[in-house]
C-alpha cells in the first residue's frame, strides 16, 4: 500500500462517520421534539389575562363561611369562556348538599348559589 491508498480509505472512513453522525443528530433532534411536544400541557389554569385556577378556589373558599366544615370539598373548578368566569362548586361530604360560587377573571365574585343534589339555584 502507499500512502495515498491509505489517505483515501481514511477519508472514506470520515465520510461515512459523518454521514452517521448527521443521522444520529436528526433521530435525536427528533426525538427531543417529540419528547417536548408530548410534554406541553393541555391545563387551562392559567392564561395570561385571567386569574389562575388555585387563586379562584381561595377566593371562593374565603367567600364560603361554612369553610372548612361542613361545605369542604370542591367538586369541580372549570372555566367557563362563554361568560367568562370560573365556576367553582363547594359540597358537604356526602355531596347532596353545597354552595357555588363564580368568579370572573379579575378575581371578583358575580354569582353564588346552592345546590341540591344536581340542581343548582
Amino acid at each position: 500500500m502507499t500512502l495515498f491508498a491509505q489517505q483515501d480509505d481514511f477519508k472514506l472512513e470520515i465520510c461515512f462517520e459523518l454521514r452517521t453522525l448527521r443521522i444520529m443528530r436528526y433521530l435525536a433532534s427528533l426525538l427531543a421534539l417529540i419528547i417536548l411536544a408530548g410534554c406541553e400541557s393541555a391545563d387551562d389554569s392559567y392564561v395570561p389575562g385571567r386569574i389562575p385556577k388555585e387563586t379562584a378556589i381561595a377566593i371562593a373558599s374565603r367567600a364560603n363561611r361554612q369553610y372548612p366544615y361542613p361545605l369542604s370539598k370542591v367538586t369541580r373548578a372549570s372555566w367557563r369562556p362563554e361568560h367568562g368566569y370560573w365556576a367553582i362548586d363547594f359540597k358537604d361530604a356526602d355531596e347532596e348538599y353545597g354552595k357555588f360560587y363564580l368568579v370572573n377573571g379579575n378575581g371578583k365574585i358575580v354569582g353564588t348559589g346552592r345546590i341540591e343534589g344536581d340542581n343548582y339555584f
